[in-house]
């Protein structure tokens, strides 16, 4: 299998015995390849295909047989991306002719690509040189989708996109409030550290006049005058300030760091991307992970008080349980802000049975009772053009349901809300 070279004739291997092609009467070779349900060609040293049994002729459309004497390329039914790929491996193979597998994509009929696992086998002649290679082929990727497969797979790439769509709708939002909260203490960790370079530069001024007035060569100096220049020193420094405000500035520097570090490890968490199967998860971590992200959203509008119970793991999507968590919390706050006093959110979980529960509750206007059965409906939003899309609550039923889950409020008008969550702590069974 060599591609586009050619090559007449792989080396010979070392020892081998003769062979015969013989078969026993009346079973020929083409009878056994036919009835193989699975693509088979027999490919010349030089790499053309000079065989393909009615599997692999129905597969890809390439005929060996009607092609001529010539036949076609091995190349011509590989994906170009992996023949590099196939070619490498065959010339390692060649060195010494055994058998091998290989995983590449093999063309069908009507011009898609398939990945295969194929195993690659030589054939010698009786005098023990490699005339040709048989390939089997076995398709391990999933055929196109039937129209009646295609539409709920559709839906759930729409379902996908508009989850990622609302994910960047509530980072963008976010992101002028996270700007905020990373360049506050980066600044006060710039300007602690402008402090502390100054510091170092007295501190060592300080340092050199001690050492000048013990050196050696000043034995007739008095001592008065070395405690009067070391004085003037320390008050020039102005020493009691220093030890006062480089420890204060170094704490100071810590928290800022530790800050940032903090704000960077729940937007990396919060962006979570999901797999295709369900892990498990600290649900309490997600809160208070959310509610970091969310943080300049929330805090000039409210008090956010975490009464988390004990949860064990719990078996989820967390990327999309993150979304959701933040879609309540910022949906509370913006409630609050059409109240004239600081309000409060309150966010507590605990288990129930079977179940982890996961309660928003605060304390502003509520939701009136003619909107409430809408509230959960795509597209339906109460706030201005421009501040929602009415995806939020929608995408958050969704998701809950998808755990096997529920989403519920209640709400009395004046008195706030409550968004009530419950999640199998095993997750959706399959």
């Amino acid at each position: 299998m060599s591609g586009h070279r050619t090559t007449d004739i792989l080396p010979r291997r070392e020892g081998a015995p003769a062979r015969s092609d013989a078969l026993p009467a009346g079973l020929d070779v083409r009878s056994l390849a036919a009835a193989i349900p699975h693509s088979v060609w027999v490919i010349s040293a030089p790499g053309t295909i000079v065989y393909a049994n009615p599997h692999a002729v129905r597969y890809t459309g390439v005929d060996a047989l009607a092609a001529g004497p010539s036949g076609p390329a091995w190349v011509s039914i590989v994906h170009p991306e992996d023949i590099a790929a196939v070619e490498q491996r065959a010339a390692i193979a060649g060195l010494a002719p055994e058998p091998f597998e290989l995983t590449c994509r093999i063309s069908r009929a009507d011009g898609s690509f398939r990945r295969h696992d194929v195993r690659v086998a030589p054939v010698f002649d009786n005098s023990g040189l490699v005339r040709h290679w048989t390939a089997t082929g076995t398709e391990t990727e999933p055929s196109p989708a039937t129209s009646d497969e295609r539409e709920p797979a559709q839906a759930r790439h729409a379902e996908i996109e508009l989850r990622h769509a609302q994910k960047l709708e509530s980072l963008g939002r976010l992101s002028a409030g996270l700007a905020h909260e990373i360049n506050t203490p980066i600044q006060f960790v710039g300007d602690n550290t402008r402090f502390l370079a100054d510091a170092y530069q007295d501190m060592l001024e300080l340092l050199l006049v001690y050492r000048e007035c013990l050196a050696p060569d000043l034995e007739a100096m008095q001592w008065s005058e070395r405690v009067r220049r070391a004085r003037a020193a320390e008050e020039k420094a102005d020493l009691e300030y220093l030890t006062a405000e480089i420890p204060a500035a170094v704490s100071q520097s810590l928290e800022g760091i530790d800050r940032v570090a903090s704000l960077v490890r729940a937007m990396k968490s919060f962006s979570y991307k999901d797999s295709t199967e369900q892990a498990y998860a600290d649900l309490n971590e997600a809160v208070k992970t959310t509610l970091t992200v969310a943080r300049n959203e929330v805090k000039y509008v409210a008090d956010v008080i975490l009464e988390l119970g004990e949860l064990p793991d719990v078996r989820c999507h967390l990327g999309a349980l993150n979304q959701v968590f933040l879609n309540l919390l910022v949906n509370a706050a913006d409630s609050l802000k059409e109240t004239s006093e600081r309000g409060e959110i309150r966010v507590s979980t605990r288990v129930e049975g079977d179940n982890a529960v996961i309660v928003f509750a605060d304390n502003g206007p509520g939701v009136p009772e003619e909107i409430q059965p809408s509230i959960f409906d795509p597209f339906f939003t109460t706030k201005k053009v421009g501040k929602g899309t009415g995806q939020g609550l929608a995408l958050a039923r969704s998701v809950l349901d998808k755990h096997g889950g529920s989403i519920e409020l209640h709400s009395t008008p004046g008195e706030g809300a409550v968004f009530t969550l419950v999640l199998p702590i095993k997750g959706v069974q399959a």
